[in-house]
């Protein structure tokens, strides 16, 4: 493949628009060639590596044929509209098969599809069962246009793709950690609300906050991009221990919040928090330094009254506790008095 061909097909890749579904700007395109010359059949072909594919067509049943022995194959090898007014008594064509059999072309105008920077991408065709030697130079100018046409079509078809790309990718920067991936805190907050408002009768609302114990003496001492990839692989280690229809957030820094929209008992949270303790509590070796790494958990059932503000309050609450307490360690946050829970030897319940 030479460099002109590998830089025409990787414009048309670019256009991505092959295979895809029919569009009714490409398909009238087309109807109006085939009104405006009296021809049967009228084509839109995009020139593949080894097909010509018809985003659009009058007249033919499939979608593709072999660029081998085509007319459209000689269209986009020039910069201008390529006529053949008897492919059956041209050696060119004669025995291609849309000549030799079904639909028995004869007549054939194409003008390329030429892209920015001059990259022929395609072609625009009409089509006929009978000879014509009367395709005039003012027709030929019409059917250059129509095929500029087709490349501003195309052109406006990318810029529309490219410009949803970009929303869908800031709308999703807008509700995820660049770092991580995960969550962030907005988007944490809404998915909260969203579970509080929709919670099933006998089931709460379980939110956690988590935060590595003494991080920042990990930064002081090897630097800001180790505690980056320090954070990532707790991440990781973080959404191994929930569920797919559980959340998890890095919030800032590195404090991380979960979660878990259908708890079923107080139990089930708990255990969430050891596990959490067990997973992400051990030996990080970011850019080949070891680094011992703890954390602490706080957690927060949902009540009566309680919406997710003052819920993520009360699990951040538990937190600042857990931390108070020496570190290492959870503390659970109980809603519905708003106190602490008391183990029976009259202290506070902990891990």
């Amino acid at each position: 493949m030479g460099d002109e061909e590998f830089q025409r097909l990787r414009k048309l890749y670019d256009y991505a628009v092959l295979d895809t579904e029919p569009e009714p700007n490409f398909d009238r395109l087309a109807w109006i060639a085939a009104r405006v010359f009296k021809t049967p059949i009228a084509t839109l072909s995009l020139a593949d590596a080894e097909r010509h594919w018809f985003k659009a067509r009058v007249g033919v049943e499939g979608r593709e044929m072999p660029r081998r022995m085509s007319f459209c194959n000689e269209t986009i090898s020039g910069d201008h509209v390529f006529v053949v007014a008897d492919a059956g008594a041209d050696a060119r064509f004669a025995a291609a098969p849309v000549v030799a059999a079904a639909p028995f072309v004869r007549f054939y105008a194409g003008a390329p599809l030429i892209a920015p920077g001059g990259l022929r991408v395609g072609s625009l065709c009409v089509l006929d069962t009978k000879p014509r030697d009367d395709f005039t130079a003012h027709e030929a100018d019409i059917l250059r246009n129509l095929a500029g046409t087709a490349i501003e079509l195309l052109e406006a078809r990318s810029r529309h793709s490219e410009l949803a790309r970009r929303t869908e990718e800031i709308a999703l920067l807008a509700r995820q950690d660049p770092l991580t991936g995960l969550a962030n805190r907005r988007s944490f907050h809404e998915r909260l609300t969203a579970a509080i408002e929709s919670a099933r009768p006998g089931r709460q609302i379980a939110a956690f906050c988590l935060d590595l114990d003494h991080f920042k003496e990990v930064n002081d001492t090897l630097g800001h991009a180790a505690g980056d990839l320090l954070l990532q692989e707790v991440a990781t280690r973080i959404n191994a221990e929930i569920r797919e229809t559980d959340t998890v957030a890095r919030l800032g820094g590195d404090e991380f919040a979960i979660l878990v929209p259908d708890c079923r008992s107080r139990e089930q949270a708990l255990a969430l928090a050891e596990r959490l303790i067990a997973a992400v509590c051990g030996t990080y070796v970011p850019e080949g330094r070891r680094v011992p790494v703890a954390i602490s958990v706080g957690c927060a059932l949902s009540g009566d009254g309680i919406g997710a503000g003052d819920l993520l309050r009360n699990a951040d609450a538990a937190l600042y506790h857990a931390k108070a307490a020496g570190r290492h360690c959870w503390r659970l946050f109980d809603p519905a008095t708003l106190a602490w829970p008391v183990a029976e030897d009259g202290g506070v319940l902990a891990r």
